[in-house]
């Protein structure tokens, strides 16, 4: 059966719901999506201040950034570590290097 003038055929409005229905799923993940990275650019997700120990004596004379970690390298008089290993996730030391002779 064909449509009369001024009619629109069946599938036309249905493909035209379908449409209008995508066009809106679309914008409902556009702004999930600016939410979701709204929410993360907050700073909810950092440590806030860390203090790292360094012995007394010591100098920071370089760092280094590999991944989540932070490498210092120290010298000075006294206890010094060569280097110093830390998270810049969590703030938190993880581990030394001394390099002393036996």
């Amino acid at each position: 059966m064909d449509a009369g003038p001024g009619e629109v055929p069946r599938q036309a409005r249905l493909l035209k719901r379908l449409v209008i229905g995508f066009a809106l799923l679309l914008v409902l993940a556009a702004l999930f999506l600016v939410a979701v990275g709204v929410s993360r650019l907050d700073g909810t997700e950092g440590f806030g201040t860390a203090t790292l120990p360094i012995p007394p004596g010591c100098e920071v004379v370089e760092m280094t950034a590999e991944g989540d970690r932070l490498v210092l390298a120290l010298r000075g008089l006294g206890d010094c570590p060569g280097v110093v290993i830390a998270d810049m996730k969590s703030g938190r030391l993880l581990g030394r290097f001394d390099f002393r002779q036996p």
